[in-house]
């Protein structure tokens, strides 16, 4: 009997070994990723550069900026009487364009050579108690010199995470080098005279612009072939912590979303223009 069993248990050399081609499938399927399972590449990438650039103008009456509630040392922060406007929503009165209005790539897959972090010095400069640069975009480990062109003492307090908190002496300067990037700008303010206001923006590549009194922008050496995340960001946007939504005809084949994001596909060696008409409604944050 013992001698039955086994003869029974065994497995005849002749037997075919017949695959589980459904359990396979499913192994390999989590072991590389349903695009090599399919035969292909989720995540390809592109090849080459391009350059995106455009435009943001105002679609009604340019807002007239309000002075700001100077309180104290008047002769230097508002000198012969008169205070320094704010800076919240600058509109060109000419052309309407938007200055301030921080524009750059939330994740690309490679970064050009030409786009990396930048050794150059940024200059932070504060003059008649206002921050003369009211939106600074640098680029993680870049030297920034913070100065005081001032009479009186400023104390220079950084939010975010590349913490910053230290009294500038009249007429002296301090470097300071942003280490981490942050998503979003963060606020610069001096506690010693608590109406100046201004941001920065440090990201860890150049991949990143600043719309200037015109409202034009521009980002070159883009990844192309590639679907490229652009935040658009201002600190008067009507969305949540300055997300810039414009829902307009124009926009709709960016899918730009409520959190200030639109989606763009660049050809190798294109340059995209986008005039970006913003209505009103888009501001009020």
């Amino acid at each position: 009997m013992a001698a039955i069993s086994v003869a029974g248990c065994s497995r005849s050399s002749e037997d075919p070994i017949v695959a589980n081609l459904t359990a396979a499938e499913k192994i390999r399927t989590v072991l590389v990723g349903e695009g090599a399972a399919a035969g292909g590449d989720a995540a390809a990438t592109g090849t080459g550069w391009a350059t995106l650039k455009g435009k943001f103008t105002f679609d009604g009456t340019p807002p007239t900026m309000p002075p700001y509630a100077v309180n104290k040392d008047q002769a230097t922060c508002a000198p012969g009487g008169q205070a320094p406007l704010q800076q919240f929503l600058l509109v060109d009165s000419g052309n309407k364009g938007i200055a301030n209005i921080a524009v750059f790539a939330r994740k690309v897959s490679r970064v050009h050579e030409g786009s990396g972090p930048r050794t150059d010095t940024a200059l932070l400069d504060q003059k008649e108690c206002v921050f003369l640069t009211h939106l600074l975009g640098v680029t993680t480990g870049q030297p920034i010199d913070i100065k005081n062109s001032d009479n009186v003492g400023h104390n220079t307090n950084i939010s975010g995470q590349n913490g910053f908190n230290q009294t500038i002496a009249s007429g002296a300067s301090t470097p300071f080098v942003a280490k981490k990037e942050e998503s979003l700008p963060v606020p610069v303010r001096c506690s010693i005279h608590p109406w100046m206001l201004s941001y920065m923006l440090p990201r860890e590549n150049a991949y990143f612009a600043v719309t200037g009194p015109d409202g034009s922008f521009e980002i070159p050496n883009l990844p192309a072939g590639e679907k490229l995340e652009i935040q658009v960001w201002h600190e008067h946007a009507a969305g949540g912590n300055g997300a810039l939504f414009v829902d307009t005809p124009e926009t709709k084949e960016l899918n730009w979303s409520n959190k200030g994001r639109f989606i763009v596909t660049l050809e190798e060696n294109e340059t995209r223009d986008l005039p970006i008409v913003v209505p009103a409604s888009a501001f009020g944050g």
